[in-house]
């Protein structure tokens, strides 16, 4: 498994986080070195190509895992699972090919450490839809942004009978398709579009937007339409400080902020489609 490595300055980071997201922001792992304003970049399971490319724009190293370091790969990346208010269970492995899968649980591989559900963004929104989830009756789920796919998976854990996936970057799709195969999830429609022109003709009772909140902005009214009436928007992907700008899109939208929740630098939030 290769994986590039640079160290950074903190105040880069949102720039880095810019550059890098034509590599898809689900495979970036950002991590704040211990008393200091440096920060370490890591993409893992790059291929042999994508290795060269990011060595010549941006410098910084290359590792193989598989080599060199792999006791490195399972002691810092591998991790106890993550509960998700007890309902679900986040295993950052891959199942034995025979077992019996837990069905609270969902198992996204240690190689693809970010989007596993401990980033601040990614724990915020299965917390929230775990939360909002209806139990009984029947519900559909949108996922833009999916990345590892992991909200959809949750969404179809948690009995939503219609989800429908999609993401700009073509290796987040097909990264998607095969957790959502390890985890032997069925009948989600993973697709690559741009959230600047997604368009669907159907409605969707939760919709989760896990963007930047650039992003979000400038693609709101197109997720807004595909949102039910009653229906509820899950935002992320919002630093503190952008807290107004969302706030100010939502009003014009029609929306409500019924919950908001903080971790460290980032916030999600739930907005409310009222009744026409």
């Amino acid at each position: 498994m290769l994986t590039w490595r640079k160290l950074g300055g903190e105040k880069w980071l949102d720039s880095w986080q810019e550059r890098l997201a034509f590599l898809g922001r689900e495979r970036l792992v950002v991590t704040q070195l211990a008393g200091s304003h440096r920060i370490r970049l890591e993409i893992f399971d790059i291929t042999a190509k994508e290795s060269r490319l990011l060595i010549k724009q941006f410098g910084g190293e290359i590792r193989d895992l598989n080599r060199s370091t792999a006791d490195w790969v399972r002691s810092v990346v591998l991790k106890k699972p993550i509960s998700i208010r007890g309902r679900l269970f986040i295993q950052n492995d891959e199942p034995q090919p025979d077992s019996v899968l837990d069905p609270n649980t969902i198992h996204i591989p240690a190689s693809l450490a970010f989007g596993t559900g401990d980033h601040a963004t990614t724990a915020g929104c299965l917390r929230l839809l775990v939360d909002i989830a209806p139990q009984k009756s029947s519900w559909s789920f949108l996922d833009a942004g999916t990345g590892t796919g992991i909200l959809s998976i949750a969404a179809k854990k948690l009995g939503a009978d219609r989800v429908v996936a999609f993401d700009f970057d073509p290796v987040a799709i097909r990264l998607a398709k095969a957790n959502a195969r390890m985890n032997r999830v069925k009948e989600i429609s993973f697709q690559v579009a741009d959230a600047l022109r997604f368009r669907s003709p159907a409605r969707f009772d939760i919709v989760a937007a896990n963007l930047y909140a650039e992003l979000f902005c400038t693609a709101a009214r197109p997720l807004w339409r595909a949102l039910k009436s009653s229906g509820s928007l899950i935002l992320s992907g919002i630093l503190r400080d952008q807290e107004k700008t969302i706030e100010e899109v939502v009003h014009r939208l029609g929306g409500t902020i019924c919950c908001r929740r903080r971790r460290g630098k980032w916030m999600t939030m739930e907005v409310r489609k009222e009744r026409n």
